[in-house]
């Protein structure tokens, strides 16, 4: 019997082999060395990695087999944990430079800051707002010192926007606050103590020049208890931030909407003419800003400017570079390296007197290295219906992976090698009749094997891949 198991041809071991699991065909390559190399097979690996993804597709200068063991213990598909600290819907999510710190803040007014373990465990709380207001936006800034905030506020119809500062040293204390002229501006960080805002001098819906303002902020004086806890609308008088205008912008088409700022070291990186430029300009900034037309048959865009952040006299230069996209935009992030930078977009159709947003959505990347490159697109994202306004949910990028929220009840993953949806990672109520959206998503900036994501469900969840959680856990 041995003998014959032996003299098995390498079609029959083939044969028998393809009706194998993964880990079937593993223990099977132990047995001899005969099996160990018919079961090296890559025809073998091939037809796993099809099942194992549901679909089929090509790979180039990559065995299946690493592939594969790539798909299956190195994604993160698999629930680690769940927070449900948050009293209502979470809007945003982030986690902090190293990767220590999560955020998250939404519906209840609140902001928390958790920090990210085999355990996630709540640090700080702090009610910002009173609903009906809200917080929609979180971010950290680079030393991991102080949180950037979106807030929305008012009653009785009226709504107004606020960015705000709070101290992760000083007790979680509100350090400074102002107002925003443009709600989906949403703020970004210049530097540790400065951030960005937009501002016009005149009527909103006036056609002055937008002003984009670097706002920085002295909180070494704030040390009285008392002052610690003032609220965030006392905060509004406060003579503890510098306002500068950095660059205007003509307003006679277009009002910002989302922005992000990455150093001009890091600006189109295979520019072979970029690298031959002077790489110690550590105060030149290129500020990428997403531009939603005033009028439904004029383009929306997204634009980057070239900035020197410390000039006394702002900019009024245009873009050196523009993407045109008819499509409004629901949400965007920065990869954590600064190379790619990822949107959600719905396309805008126009019939006569009457506009709308497509229900499919557009999943874009643009690589900030090579802005020749052509944009990679990604779909499998259907919002629940044709809409003339917008929700918005936020996607997310690593090197092998994208991540977004949907207006449903699972954040979508697709892999960027194979153009593939890999999962859909699920914030399913109780009730299957109730609307749940996943608002935001990030992995965390140094393992792309692990991604958080928020939503209405009022959770945040924690997401791994198989062989993260055995090592959280064998250790």
């Amino acid at each position: 019997m041995e003998n014959d198991w032996e003299n098995l041809t390498d079609p029959i071991l083939l044969n028998i082999f393809s009706l194998l699991g993964q880990h079937e065909l593993n223990i099977a390559s132990k047995t001899c060395k005969n099996w160990y190399r018919v079961a090296q097979d890559e025809s073998l690996w091939k037809g796993l990695a099809f099942k194992t993804v549901g679909s089929r597709f090509t790979l180039s200068n990559v065995s299946w087999k690493s592939e594969l063991k790539r798909l299956v213990y190195h994604t993160p598909v698999h629930l680690h944990q769940t927070c449900a600290e948050h009293e209502d819907e979470v809007y945003n999510v982030c986690f902090s430079n190293s990767g220590q710190f999560i955020a998250t803040c939404g519906l209840d007014g609140h902001v928390k800051v958790w920090k990210f373990g085999e355990t996630t465990e709540l640090l700080h709380s702090r009610k910002v707002v009173d609903p009906p207001s809200y917080v929609n936006y979180v971010e950290f800034n680079e030393s991991e010192t102080h949180l950037l905030l979106n807030c929305m506020t008012g009653d009785d119809g009226w709504t107004s926007c606020l960015l705000a500062v709070l101290s992760l040293e000083k007790d979680f204390a509100v350090v400074a606050a102002r107002h925003a002229w443009f709600p989906n501006f949403r703020g970004t960080w210049l530097n540790d103590n400065t951030f960005l805002n937009a501002d016009v001098l005149a009527y909103f819906f006036s056609n002055d020049n937008v002003k984009l303002v670097a706002c920085e902020f002295d909180d070494h004086d704030l040390v009285d208890p008392e002052l610690l806890e003032r609220p965030l609308q006392d905060h509004l008088s406060d003579n503890n931030v510098d306002m500068r205008c950095i660059l205007e912008i003509r307003r006679f088409e277009y009002r910002p909407h989302f922005a992000k700022v990455i150093d001009w070291s890091e600006w189109n990186q295979d520019s072979a003419a970029k690298r031959n430029e002077d790489s110690e300009e550590a105060n030149i900034k290129v500020i990428i800003l997403y531009q939603q037309s005033l009028e439904w048959n004029v383009d929306c865009r997204i634009a980057f400017f070239k900035v020197d952040v410390d000039s006394e006299v702002p900019s009024t230069a245009e873009p050196i570079k523009i993407v045109i996209v008819n499509s409004g935009c629901l949400g965007v992030n920065l990869s954590s390296d600064h190379r790619s930078i990822t949107y959600n977009l719905r396309t805008i159709y126009e019939d006569g007197d009457r506009s709308w947003y497509d229900r499919e959505v557009a999943t874009m990347v643009i690589n900030l290295a090579n802005l020749e490159e052509k944009p990679e697109i990604f779909s499998g994202i259907r919002s629940l219906e044709q809409s003339s306004s917008l929700l918005y949910f936020f996607p997310n990028i690593s090197p092998d992976y994208i991540v977004s929220g949907s207006e449903e009840y699972y954040a979508v993953l697709w892999d960027r090698r194979l153009k593939l949806i890999l999962s859909k990672l699920s914030h399913q109520l109780p009730d299957p009749d109730a609307q749940n959206g996943v608002s935001a998503v990030a992995f965390h900036p140094r393992d792309q094997e692990v991604v958080v994501s928020v939503a209405d469900d009022c959770k945040l969840r924690i997401w791994m891949s198989s062989n993260r959680k055995r090592q959280m856990q064998s250790s």
